[in-house]
Formats: C-alpha cells, sequence, structure tokens
C-alpha cells in the first residue's frame, strides 16, 4: 500500500485555536479596566490643577492692574473671581504679596482641594497658586 500526501497529517494534535481563546480574554479585560480606572485617576486629580492654572492666569491680570486698583482692590477681587472659578472659599489671610509698583511682585495664593473619591471619602490637596511678574513704573 502507498500512501498519498493528501492524507498525511501533521504530528500531534493540531487545531485551530483562536487568538482570543482562555487566559487571553481575561488578560484583555484587566488590561481594559486598569486603563479605565487610571483614565477615572486622571479625569478627578487633574480638575484641581487646572482650576489652579487657569487662577493663575487671572492672578497675573490682576497683578498688572495693581497700580490702579492697589494691594486691597486686587485681593477683593481675587476672592470674588476664586468664588466663580470654583476654588474653595479664600480669605485675606491666605494671600501673601511682596513687591510693588517698579519692582519685582510676587503674589502668592495658599489654599487646600478637596478631591471626592468615593461615597463620602475625601482626598485633601495642599495647592500654592503663584505669580510672579515685574509692575512697571507707568501704564
Amino acid at each position: 500500500m502507498r500512501w498519498k500526501w493528501s492524507e498525511a497529517k501533521l504530528s500531534g494534535s493540531r487545531r485551530k485555536s483562536s487568538r482570543l481563546a482562555g487566559g487571553a480574554k481575561i488578560n484583555i479585560v484587566i488590561i481594559l479596566c486598569l486603563l479605565a480606572l487610571i483614565g477615572w485617576g486622571v479625569a478627578v486629580f487633574s480638575r484641581p490643577y487646572l482650576r489652579k492654572n487657569k487662577f493663575e492666569h487671572i492672578m497675573a491680570e490682576r497683578i498688572r492692574e495693581f497700580g490702579s486698583t492697589g494691594q486691597e482692590g486686587m485681593i477683593r477681587a481675587l476672592i470674588e473671581l476664586a468664588r466663580k472659578q470654583g476654588l474653595p472659599e479664600l480669605s485675606r489671610d491666605d494671600f501673601e504679596f511682596e513687591g510693588g509698583v517698579g519692582k519685582d511682585s510676587v503674589l502668592r495664593v495658599s489654599y487646600k482641594e478637596r478631591v471626592r473619591l468615593f461615597d463620602d471619602k475625601w482626598y485633601i490637596i495642599p495647592m500654592v497658586a503663584e505669580k510672579q511678574l515685574h509692575i512697571p513704573l507707568q501704564y
């Protein structure tokens, strides 16, 4: 008897397996869950830093207007704008200002942001918004 090439079988029992058989499906689900968790963390924890960045830009605008409004007017306006931006309640004690007209000036605000994690779990982030500018003599 002669054998034919068409009757030849591969050695062992090889069958076509799908790419997503067995543990591969579980690994993909785990990876997707981890990516979702990382995305949630980035979304939750980036908000306070974005608010701080916007407030620093507002601080720069108010420092430029220092010559016409003075320190008290500048701080009063910043407290009002911080309330509109969604920052925690600020007081005059939270602000530090060094400098003046014709000098390099530094405006610093210290406050605490609360980030809600789950249910009633909160994470507190101490924040310091600081802006340094030179206030010219004439406008």
